[in-house]
Order: C-alpha cells, then structure tokens, then sequence
C-alpha cells in the first residue's frame, strides 16, 4: 500500500481496501457473537460471565471501525501532500481515538476466553494459572492505554503540532506499537496453549483430542493477524502517515475482529448438533429418553458422592458401565445409557451448560470420566423409566 504521490490509482485502492475490510470485519465479528447468543438459548444453558464480557468487547472494537471510516473523510489512504493542515489534524484526532479502543477490546477477548477455559476445567491448578495469566493480560492492557496515551506531552501535542513546548517520544507509533504487540503476543500464545495438556489428559482417543486441540486453537489466527500488523507498523512513514498508516490500521481492527470471532466459534456448536453428530447416533437414542425399548435416563437424576479433586465427579463402588452423551437436535441434553455392568465410563457431550450435580460440562466439549454408581439405585431407575416407555408406547 505505498505509491508515488502521482498514483491515484494506489490512493483509491487503498480507499477501497479500507471499507471493505472495515464492513467484512464488522459484520463477521457481529454475526459470531449472535450466533454465540443464538447457539447459548438453543443448547438451554444459562448465559454464563465470558458471553455477557465478550458482548462488552463488541463496542470497544467498534471505535477503530468508526476511526478507519471518518478518516477517509479526512485525508486517510492519501499522501500527506495531497491533505489539508486541518484535515490532517482531524486525521491526527482519529487516529489517537482508534488506539484508545484496542487495549479495552483485547483485554475483554481475553478475559472472556479465560473465563470460559475456567468453566470447563475447573481444577485448581489451571484456574491458578489462569488467574495469572489474567493478570499479565490485565497489566498489560493498563500499560498499553496509558503508553499510547501519554506518547505526547501535553496530550492535545499529537495532533495539534503547534502547542508550545509540546514534544513527543521519537517513533512512538512504531516503537509503542511494537512494545505492547509482541507482549500481547506473547499473551496471545499462552492462552492458546492453556488449555492443550488439559484436552491431552483426558480418556479419549486420540481423533477426538486432535478435535479438540483443532477447536481451542482457532485462536492461532489472532497470532497471525498480529505477526502481520508487526510488518505493518514496521513499514510506517511517519511524514506521509495518512497513506502508511493503512495498513497497520486495518489490520489493527482485523486483530480485534478475529480474536472476537475466534473466541464465539468453539461455542457454536449446538446451531450444528445434526451435522456433528452425524450417522453416530443410533435409532434407539432419536429421542430424549432412547426410544424403542432403549434404556436411557436423565444423568441428573443420578446423585453425586464425592469430588475426585480434578474438576470431575466420582460416586461410590458398585458400578455399571455408563455412556453420556447429548441427545436432541441442540445437543444439550445429557443422557445415561446403561450398557452392562463392570467399571464405569462417561462421555459428555454437552450443548453448554453443568449438570444439577455440579459438574463442568463445556459449550460442546467432549470430556471423558470415571463414574461409579450405586447398582440398586439405577435398578430403581430402569424400573421406573422402563414403565413410563411401555405406557406411552400404550
């Protein structure tokens, strides 16, 4: 995106570029985000901390979208010899308010990401670490505000040049800039790593945990977006910044809109129940009580024992050999199926929401745990629910 100052052509691609990126972003990072809701109310679940926190990220992201746009009212994607003082002043003003949205916007990703990853492995451990790794993101975000906003003294000196005795700090765009992105960078990769050995421990096979890992690392594009704004920010031209600064600015509002959108699609999957869950399910499973003789029956009708410490619930000896799976076209029912007796195995499949016991179970997380249970009183559950099946077939 640079060219002579003779290159329309190059002046109006950049234009061009500039909303088109701005709509496409706005409209992916918005529609991800009532998809989150939509998918949230269908699975049945309660809407939890991290969807209310990411909603509060759509604002913040909003400020550089509406900064990228005035600005080409003003001046911006031309070079500076072809813009006015005072509209390069007001371009000055837009770009100082875009930087003020990406701190806030990122540290609520963030925040809500964490969130969810302490819900669903609810250990105290990795909730430890969380925590600190919430509280680098936090520190950082406050850094990033007030560096970008004190880069000028006094602070009306970054637009209006004339002030005396105002100076700012040399290359402040691109050296600031690159500061607080690699630590949030950095940031970025410890969060998507956090939750990888906690998948990997998990009992079951391998397909499954590679899925798994596949989902919770979406979030990799955010590290891409972010390498390629370093290239961005390294190429500006602070004596022609209303033509150089394009591209960092556009790929500062794409940085916010993917981790937005990165962070609402792993929590989709209950608009797809069907299609995840393909041929898998047999006929007997169809309905939320088995169908056709089969003998399934609500998970939560089953009382928890104890804690086993890991963010998993055990119950006393005396076990059968159990499958847990989501049934219904949202995928956000728990059911039991009693297979035979001998040690016991659960799989959820949970459409995003805890079982009445307490358990963690995921917006759409496959998760496997050893389950004990009393032989006489799922004996008492069969009789029940097998009576219930006979009269309706009645």
């Amino acid at each position: 995106m640079t060219a002579s100052l003779e290159d329309p052509e190059a002046v109006a691609y950049n234009q061009r570029v500039i909303i088109a990126s701005t709509i496409v972003v706005f409209l992916v990072s918005n529609g991800s985000y009532i998809a989150r809701l939509v998918a949230r109310k269908k699975s049945g679940g309660r809407f939890q901390a991290e969807d209310w926190v990411m909603g509060l990220a759509l604002p913040f992201s909003y400020i550089p979208a509406a900064c990228l746009l005035y600005g080409l009212t003003v001046g911006f994607g031309k070079h500076v010899a072809d813009v006015s003082k005072a509209d390069l002043r007001k371009f000055n003003i837009s770009l100082f308010v875009l930087q003020r949205g990406n701190p806030p916007c990122l540290l609520c990703v963030k925040t809500s990401i964490l969130l969810l990853y302490s819900r669903l492995f609810p250990t105290r451990t990795f909730k430890r670490v969380a925590f600190g790794v919430w509280l680098f993101t936090l520190g950082w975000a406050v850094a990033a505000f007030f560096s970008n906003l004190l880069q000028c003294l006094p602070v009306a000196f970054f637009w209006d040049k004339t002030i005396p005795g105002g100076k700012c700090l040399p290359n402040a765009l691109i050296n600031i800039g690159m500061t607080n992105g690699v630590l949030s960078f950095v940031g970025d990769l410890i969060i998507l790593s956090l939750p990888i050995p906690m998948i990997w421990k998990l009992q079951i096979n391998a397909r499954r945990k590679a899925a798994l890992s596949g989902m919770f690392l979406l979030g990799g594009f955010v590290c891409l977006t972010s390498i390629l704004r370093f290239v961005a920010l390294a190429k500006i031209n602070i004596k022609d910044i209303t033509f150089t600064q394009v591209s960092p600015g556009i790929w500062t509002y794409i940085e916010l809109g993917i981790g937005i959108t990165s962070g609402n699609l792993p929590l989709l999957r209950p608009l797809f129940g069907r299609f995840f869950s393909g041929n898998s399910r047999n006929a007997s499973s169809a309905t939320p009580y088995g169908g056709q003789g089969s003998k399934s029956y609500p998970l939560s009708r089953v009382t928890d024992r104890s804690h086993n410490g890991e963010g998993f619930h055990r119950m006393d000896k005396g076990t059968l050999d159990v499958d847990v799976e989501s049934v219904g076209e949202s995928g956000s029912e728990i059911e039991l199926n009693v297979k035979n007796k001998g040690s016991s195995n659960a799989e959820v499949a949970s459409g995003g929401h805890s079982s009445k016991d307490g358990g963690f179970l995921g917006g759409g997380i496959n998760v496997r745990t050893d389950v004990d249970l009393r032989i006489e009183e799922v004996r008492a559950e069969i009789a029940k629910e097998t009576l219930k099946v006979q009269q309706r077939a009645r």
